[in-house]
């Protein structure tokens, strides 16, 4: 028996409007994971930089601490040369000095000279003690350390020298 001209439809469980809002939430919530997994992986990401980024700075430290005691083993290197090259060039203006004063009096006359490392030794003939004395001798021990002469007597009256000269530090080319 029926009370109704037309016939039951069935209802659905869900209706359009449900089915959109169901549909709007479930996007919302797939919206809201997906942003918040893109943010959990953005943070690794920048995480794993920052931590490359420490690792290289510490490496650059490092490096640059290297790079100082390179730079003050190198500058007290390069000072030690710079002094030995001085003292070079002044002991070698000195000897160019000491030569000049042999060739400008033609009564010392030297046969040999012997320079080594720390020594100059000078051989040769001289009328007088005191000549050799005043014109060499002087010189000499301004410039060595140690400044010894020995004198033989010749035939003629003249004296043959040899004068050892050394000198305790430094380099001599």
């Amino acid at each position: 028996m029926t009370y109704s001209f037309i016939e039951p439809r069935k209802k659905p469980v869900f209706t359009l409007f449900s089915k959109i809002w169901f549909g709007l939430f479930g996007f919302g919530i797939i919206f809201i994971f997906a942003i918040y997994f893109l943010y959990i992986t953005k943070i690794a990401l920048v995480n794993h930089s920052i931590e490359n980024q420490k690792q290289e700075v510490i490496k650059m430290q490092k490096q640059t601490k290297q790079n100082e005691i390179s730079y003050k083993i190198l500058s007290g290197k390069s000072q030690i040369a710079y002094n030995i090259n001085d003292e070079n060039q002044i002991i070698k203006n000195s000897l160019k000095n000491l030569f000049d004063i042999i060739i400008k009096t033609d009564n010392i006359t030297l046969e040999s000279m012997k320079q080594e490392k720390n020594s100059l030794e000078l051989i040769g003939v001289t009328p007088t003690k005191e000549m050799f004395a005043l014109l060499l001798e002087t010189p000499l021990k301004s410039i060595f350390d140690q400044s010894n002469t020995t004198y033989y007597r010749l035939n003629n009256g003249w004296y043959r020298f040899v004068s050892i000269s050394k000198k305790n530090s430094g380099v001599l080319q």
